[in-house]
């Protein structure tokens, strides 16, 4: 079963990543005003905690977590820290956003939190898949 998966266990995180880097750059004015909305080190934080998560559940349910020769929670962190600097760099050029070095380290704290939370629950031997599906 675990076979199957492999050509697809990566695809939750890429579609995730397409969503997060497409609203992280359109341009703020096509954002409506909410009070909801306005807590945004917390969305940033939110959004990579998932995007950690899905990653380390792609190479889950490829079976590389166990792998000694790649610390695959190093690399998700670097994924996520690399793809957020990306996005920050680019909202420079982005009509109402700017780069702003909270929301990276607001990414990371996301991402790291994640990791952490994913590693706890691996570590405690819970029914992993019954959690993702």
């Amino acid at each position: 079963m675990l076979e199957r998966w492999r050509p697809y266990a990566l695809w939750p995180a890429r579609v995730w990543g397409t969503i997060v880097a497409v609203l992280m750059l359109l341009p703020q004015d096509s954002f409506p005003e909410s009070k909801l909305l306005s807590y945004d080190k917390l969305a940033h934080l939110g959004v990579f905690f998932i995007f950690s998560i899905l990653v380390l559940s792609g190479y889950q349910l490829q079976g590389k977590l166990e792998s000694k020769e790649t610390n695959y929670k190093k690399l998700s962190l670097t994924i996520c820290l690399v793809f957020g600097a990306i996005l920050e760099i680019l909202q420079q050029w982005i009509p109402g956003r700017m780069a702003d070095i909270y929301d990276l380290l607001a990414n990371f704290l996301g991402a790291l939190f994640g990791v952490i939370v994913f590693m706890i629950f691996i570590k405690n031997k819970l029914a992993f898949e019954k959690l993702i599906l």
